[in-house]
């Protein structure tokens, strides 16, 4: 059997590999990525012995490393923080990381004493590393569920906002656990938080806003953009850190979100770039994580009293953090109710706990401190697997669950494009049309359709235009450039797989026209441009639908219309298709959608419309 504690390259490969095969299994099965991880760790390390990272590559490296990659999460996560977004919930989320954060602490403290066994200074660092929710596991879960856009916010900001403040209050018992016998501790424990908020604060604050000047003066050219980022958040990380002990994730969390509100260029780039190194730290720091872990402290700690302290936590300790933290809010019961059981814990918990009992147990105070990693490990995978498992029929019950997003944001609201947009709306799809023309918007209006005035590629769209139950995009302007901007946009939003665009016009040169790569994927066919859409509609052409039955399909259809009609949608049931070049044809008890300039003479009993 392979061992890979001695041999660190091919451990860094599998570890590596495993991550990505974990990160792949989780979206084919559509479960949070940390319990395959968490899994793939468990069974490498304590289980079949194959990897020691202590041993590997030795804690002097190992927990620097992992706070490191910490420090880039929190960044990446202070990015997606929009001041827009908080206007409506800002006094529940500031209530969550204040009085409810002091709520989860006393009331998993108790619950660690009381049920998990642990002796009292053990069980204060317990329910400090249990104060955060994590968004390593909150981001995959909104976009899982899609929970109305006010429960996103909440806890899109809590679980991001929450990660430095409980590392805070776990560093402060830590230290209090280290200096208690000395003169003074609560003075000294006291001057420490005073030192990480202040130096946390500052030292984050000039990072934001240094990397936001050199970003939006263009002193960095565009293919250093994401290295000299990195550099710059692992250097405020560090140098916080150096100045206050673990007041890093507190400056990186800031600097995140200074850069997110300052509009700088190149912003969505960025995010991209840091999304993509997130997911790879992720994947590596979990499996790492639940290797390092010791089989016989899990098994030790695995009984009832484990169950039922998870349970409480779940089912006691949130619930009375969320009540209580939204007294006088505009949340309604379901919504309270939701928040009140997903609070799944991530990679933060996982990362400070392993380095704080090892440090417990360098320091020889406290032999049960491998207990508290136990625990908190079991809390992890606990809340994960039930949060995981429930939260979307939950939601859907509840009824706090955004609609299904098959519907659509049409860019244009030119003749044709509404001509689209009212068919997709009669079928019942949500549809929200787009157009810079004030015309073209009061006509869309008065046909009876959502309608936004504005550019879609402009900054203020972001934070006006509702995408509730929108799940694609159509680009169908004129103007080929400004349709594969949008594309690109909104393939963040909605996928890549989603984001459609009339085929450029043949009037362009090859040197003329966007590349492939840079716009979204061909709408309906390969000849279908504006041009052609438009001689179409102007010609009388007609949107029809036909059932397609073991009778009568799609060689039916052909043979009546020959080259005269342009396949577009497949229905069935609530779920649309857009067709594009290479789409597979509609398959039997679909319905058909397709526009043809003169009406078929004999439909065959065939219902169209």
């Amino acid at each position: 059997m392979i061992d890979l504690s001695h041999n660190a390259g091919l451990a860094i490969a599998v570890i590596i590999g495993l991550g990505m095969f974990a990160q792949w299994l989780a979206w084919r099965i559509r479960i949070p990525a940390i319990l395959p991880l968490l899994l793939i760790g468990f069974l490498i390390g304590p289980i079949f012995g194959l990897l020691s990272p202590s041993e590997l590559i030795g804690n002097e490296f190992l927990f620097p490393a992992v706070s490191l990659a910490v420090g880039l999460i929190l960044f990446e996560g202070g990015m997606t923080l929009r001041l827009p977004e908080i206007k409506e919930i800002r006094s529940v989320v500031r209530r969550l990381i204040t009085i409810g954060a002091i709520v989860t602490w006393l009331g998993s403290t108790l619950a660690g004493y009381f049920i998990g066994g642990l002796e009292l200074p053990l069980a204060l660092l317990f329910g400090a590393l249990i104060i955060v929710t994590g968004p390593t596991v909150i981001g995959p879960l909104i976009r899982n569920v899609r929970p109305t856009t006010k429960i996103a916010n909440v806890l899109k900001w809590e679980g991001i906002l929450i990660d430095p403040v409980g590392a805070l209050i776990a560093v402060l018992v830590f230290e209090y656990l280290l200096i208690a016998n000395s003169a003074n501790p609560f003075g000294q424990t006291l001057l420490l938080m005073l030192q990480v908020i202040i130096i946390g604060s500052i030292v984050g604050t000039l990072g934001g806003f240094f990397l936001s000047f050199i970003l939006r003066r263009h002193f960095i050219p565009d293919y250093l953009i994401n290295l000299v980022a990195l550099a710059l958040v692992f250097a405020t990380f560090a140098l916080s850190n150096e100045l206050a002990h673990e007041s890093g994730l507190l400056a990186t969390t800031l600097m995140g979100m200074i850069v997110a509100n300052r509009k700088v260029p190149n912003q969505e780039e960025l995010l991209s770039f840091k999304e993509t190194l997130s997911i790879l730290f992720i994947s590596m720091l979990f499996i790492v994580l639940a290797a390092n872990v010791s089989l016989d402290i899990i098994l030790d700690a695995l009984s009832w009293r484990s169950l039922l302290l998870i349970l409480v936590i779940m089912l006691v300790v949130r619930p009375l953090n969320i009540f209580i933290s939204s007294v006088g809010s505009s949340l309604n019961l379901n919504e309270k109710l939701f928040l009140s059981w997903i609070a799944p814990r991530g990679i933060v918990a996982a990362s400070v706990s392993s380095l704080f009992v090892f440090e417990l147990n360098q320091a020889g105070t406290f032999p049960s401190a491998g207990k508290v990693e136990a625990l908190v490990f079991l809390v992890i995978v606990g809340t994960v697997v039930l949060n995981g498992l429930t939260a979307k029929p939950l939601a859907t019950w509840l009824r706090v669950a955004e609609p299904d997003p098959q519907g659509f944001l049409i860019m244009g609201a030119h003749p044709f494009a509404r001509s689209i947009a009212s068919f997709l709306k009669k079928e019942g799809f949500t549809t929200l049309v787009a157009d810079t023309n004030w015309a073209n918007i009061a006509t869309a209006r008065v046909d009876g359709l959502n309608a936004y005035y504005g550019s879609l590629l402009s900054s203020s769209s972001d934070d006006e235009v509702r995408l509730s139950g929108i799940g694609r995009l159509l680009a169908l302007t004129s103007n080929d450039e400004a349709n594969a901007l949008a594309a690109l946009k909104f393939a963040r939003e909605f996928g890549s797989q989603d984001v459609f665009q009339l085929q450029p016009s043949r009037r362009n040169s090859e040197r003329k026209q966007v590349g492939e790569e840079q716009r979204g994927r061909t709408l309906f066919n390969a000849n279908t441009t504006y041009a052609s859409l438009s001689d179409l509609f102007n010609r009388g052409a007609k949107i029809k639908k036909t059932d397609i039955t073991e009778q009568y399909g799609l060689d039916d259809i052909k043979a009546s219309y020959g080259k005269n009609y342009i396949p577009m949608f497949v229905i069935n049931g609530k779920k649309i298709r857009v067709l594009s070049g290479n789409s597979s044809d509609p398959e039997v008890g679909s319905t058909f959608v397709y526009l043809v300039v003169e009406p078929n003479p004999s439909n065959n009993g065939q219902k169209q419309a």
